[in-house]
């Protein structure tokens, strides 16, 4: 189990705080929006209601025991910035903070944030994939390398790995076939595994190599 402080109840951090403390970690959530504090008292760790802004709030919630602390809104940059700075000062050991724009970024690498997200541009980036490739269902992106998950291509269907010789056409390797709804994922198909047509498949390559994969 680990510890998380989210700091900002917007839907980001309502969604985060939520996910994480169904994953069994202890997290503690802080917003001046009664209401919102109320409303996740019963399913995370410890729910407070302040003004973020203060460090007396934060260090009176005992931030500094949590592993983790996320600053999740950012309609005020000062103040996002302002907390970020309070956090690294108290000694939180790990502070992310999501991002407005590339300048305010710059400005969060500068007084030590150890991770910046920019979940809208993310979602939009990937969203945007998705809909330019009409086969690919999901898709994650990290140093160089996709991992995607399609539909069955027409030209697959009845063929197993061998035949198709995917690693040697593209370069990519097939990580797991599923059903249709994404479900009973198959991990590491079997090479004589004969491909369906109501079937996802999962693959791993580098952006140059699953481009030519998807757009074949």
């Amino acid at each position: 189990m680990k510890s998380f402080c989210i700091i900002g109840l917007g839907k980001f951090g309502q969604t985060l705080a939520v996910t994480l403390a169904h994953e069994g970690h202890q997290v503690m959530v802080i917003d001046t929006d009664s209401a919102k504090v109320t409303a996740l008292a019963d399913i995370v760790t410890n729910a407070v209601i302040g003004d973020p802004t203060n460090e007396a709030v934060l260090r009176a919630a005992g931030v500094r025991d949590y592993g983790c602390a996320v600053v999740c809104f950012t309609q005020n940059i000062n103040e996002n910035i302002l907390i970020t700075i309070m956090l690294k000062e108290i000694g939180v050991p790990k502070v992310v903070t999501r991002a407005l724009n590339e300048g305010h970024q710059k400005v969060l690498e500068h007084i030590g944030a150890d991770m910046i997200v920019f979940p809208e541009q993310d979602m939009a980036e990937k969203l945007a994939y998705m809909l330019a490739k009409e086969n690919v269902t999901d898709f994650i992106e990290f140093s160089g390398y996709e991992i995607v998950e399609m539909h069955i291509p027409d030209g697959w269907v009845g063929k197993n790995l061998v035949e198709l010789d995917l690693r040697k056409k593209y370069k990519v390797n097939v990580i797991a076939v599923s059903g249709e709804d994404g479900k009973n994922a198959d991990v590491t198909p079997a090479a004589d595994r004969l491909f369906k047509s109501d079937e996802r498949v999962t693959v791993i390559g580098n952006k140059r190599d699953i481009d030519k994969l998807v757009n074949n």
